[in-house]
């Protein structure tokens, strides 16, 4: 045994110097036709943000991008690397960003900022003295809304057109509660919670808004405005009181903007190479595809292990992960099974080559019994492995539920998380039917039959069976919550009833551990693993790839991904027919944090 592994060790040894000596005569050859033809280099590399920006690069089918539908989003992960391969680049004089119509979230527009500092970083460590200038970060602003204004005011320069509009407008959210409503058409909304700030089916159920309800959005809103004040304020070097006084005179046009120092210069895009000329010639400025092949290539030092990621996005639910071709109330476009969670888990387990995962979560919580299952499974992997849990936008509930299974939680500042609760509930249709002359009939065997039936409220007994079962499962999450995060009984009290935070709050109250970007997970994962934080680990998705017990083969087909053919068809019906057991499966206890305030971004 010991003789075959170090047979084995030493094929590893010999394949990595091989790849090695590969990639330094590759980069040769690149570098050498990079210097014969100066004329394509960049002197500022280009970027534009349009629309939708991911966290990370989704995993899908490599002929994904020979379809006419097939070209990714942008990607944080992408960018991050491109800037690093651009940093390495002594010629270039800096990168442009066009943002455009930015669908980003303040929690991304944060990251983008945390990146913007990153490549400086690289930058200097790159071309320590050899290098003339630092890289300049140029963001072009086509309209400055909230999230967009906060990633380019850790930019260098900020520009917009003439005519363009500051309108950093500050928060604004406006709940809808539809009880009345629904009343009109014969629905009415039965709820159990066992906290007052879980708020999840309060626009279903209440006429007006709560107290504990406004309370909780209005110390979300403050924590988000606050967040944002800062960032304007350390990225523009004004002041707080001076950035909420600029913030209350918007909307601004552009001129105003560059009289108040907010932007740097105005400007319309086919001005741009001129103004960042460089001496007496305009900028040669180069999209990050046409001016990756003339970057000059380095040789970095690889390690044999990697940071593994784990990716999950979607409303919690039993059964495998699924994506569907439309978005669905409480579900969205996708869901993460307990099933396929569980694979991934067993997978990272078991694969040497892994030396720690970051778990990226982006969810609002969803099934009770998924979310222990995939936090059992999770805790499993943590006896083996480090785990650092990275929070993305949203990570309350259920999703901080499944975060608790890690050694550390970074989250950004604007990141929701927390919700620490447990709500059920049915829509009770039995005066539709009767408002549409439709007469229904029960028959029942079983006491309890008929205790998820949509023809009566809970009442007696059945009332007492649900309220135990979800102080049973209330109960259990602060026990997992207590006993992670170390926080005595009085404590967890004062976090818990449903409260949502956001990331700083969180933070303040000992619910994570440090705020960061994915990078800084990666960095905590790297430290916990005892490798090197310098770039040198590369990391890697986990992916399914043989059945590791105890799931049998039947159940292993179930923990697929994608849906096929006949799934589809089903889903088809399943929504036509309002079937929606059929997509929610026969959970009825959920830690979700539905009914969040939606802000103007």
């Amino acid at each position: 045994m010991k003789l075959w592994k170090v047979f084995t060790n030493g094929l590893a040894w010999l394949g990595r110097g091989i790849g090695r000596i590969w990639r330094w005569l590759v980069y040769g050859i690149l570098n050498t036709r990079r210097r014969l033809a100066r004329r394509k280099w960049a002197d500022y590399v280009l970027f534009e943000i349009d629309g939708e920006i991911l966290e990370r690069i989704p995993s899908q089918p490599w002929y994904y991008s020979l379809l006419p539908f097939g070209e990714q989003p942008l990607s944080l992960e992408a960018l991050s690397s491109a800037l690093r391969a651009i940093a390495a680049d002594p010629d270039v004089y800096g990168v442009l960003f066009l943002v455009r119509g930015a669908q980003i979230s303040l929690a991304q527009s944060q990251s983008l900022a945390a990146l913007f500092e990153r490549f400086r970083g690289w930058d200097a460590q790159e071309n320590g003295s050899n290098r003339v200038i630092e890289k300049d970060v140029v963001v072009h602003l086509e309209s400055a809304t909230n999230a967009s204004y906060v990633l380019a005011a850790a930019a260098n320069r900020i520009l917009m057109p003439p005519v363009a509009e500051w309108n950093v407008l500050g928060l604004h959210t406006e709940p809808t509660f539809l009880a009345d409503t629904l009343a009109k058409v014969g629905v009415q909304a039965d709820v159990v919670r066992i906290a007052p700030w879980k708020t999840a089916y309060d626009r279903l159920s209440r006429t007006d808004m709560s107290e504990a309800d406004r309370e909780q959005t209005n110390r979300l809103l403050d924590g988000w405005f606050e967040s944002m004040v800062a960032a304007i304020s350390r990225g523009r070097v004004l002041g707080e009181n001076q950035v909420r006084s600029l913030i209350d005179q918007a909307p601004l046009n552009a001129p105003d903007a560059l009289d108040k120092t907010l932007i740097d210069g105005l400007a319309y895009e086919d001005e741009l190479p001129g103004l960042l000329s460089i001496g007496q010639r305009e900028a040669r400025l180069r999209p990050y595809h046409q001016a990756r092949p003339y970057l000059k290539r380095k040789h970095r030092p690889t390690r044999p292990q990697t940071i593994g990621v784990i990716s999950l996005s979607g409303t919690i639910l039993t059964g495998k992960s699924r994506q569907f071709p439309a978005s669905l109330p409480i579900l969205g476009d996708s869901t993460i099974g307990s099933a396929t969670v569980q694979q991934l888990a067993r997978t990272a387990a078991t694969d040497d080559s892994l030396a720690a995962v970051v778990l990226h979560i982006d969810s609002g919580g969803g099934s009770a019994l998924a979310s222990d299952l995939m936090w059992r499974e999770l805790s499993l992997l943590a006896r083996k492995k480090p785990v650092v849990a990275y929070l993305g936008d949203v990570a309350a509930s259920g999703g901080y539920y499944i975060a608790l299974a890690g050694q550390e939680i970074i989250c950004q500042p604007a990141t929701l998380t927390g919700s620490i609760g447990v709500i059920t509930a049915k829509l009770l249709t039995s005066e539709i039917y009767h408002k549409a002359g439709a007469n229904r009939y029960s028959l029942r065997r079983g006491k309890n039959a008929d205790i998820y039936a949509d023809s009566r409220p809970w009442r007696g007994e059945q009332r007492d069976k649900i309220e135990d079962a979800i102080a049973s499962i209330y109960q259990t999450f602060k026990d997992r919550v207590g006993e992670s995060r170390k926080l005595n009984s009085d404590r967890l009290e004062e976090v818990a009833g449903g409260r949502v935070w956001t990331g700083q709050q969180a933070l303040e109250n000992g619910l994570v551990d440090r705020l960061g970007d994915f990078a800084t997970a990666v960095e905590r994962a790297c430290h916990l693993a005892g490798l090197p934080a310098d770039g040198s680990v590369a990391t890697s998705p986990v992916e399914i790839d043989t059945p590791r017990m105890p799931l049998s083969a039947k159940e292993w087909g179930a923990a697929q991904k994608r849906l096929s053919a006949q799934e589809m068809t089903d889903f088809i019906f399943a929504l036509l027919g309002r079937d929606w057991s059929a997509l929610l499966g026969q959970d009825r206890l959920w830690l979700l944090a539905d009914g969040l305030p939606k802000i103007r971004r």
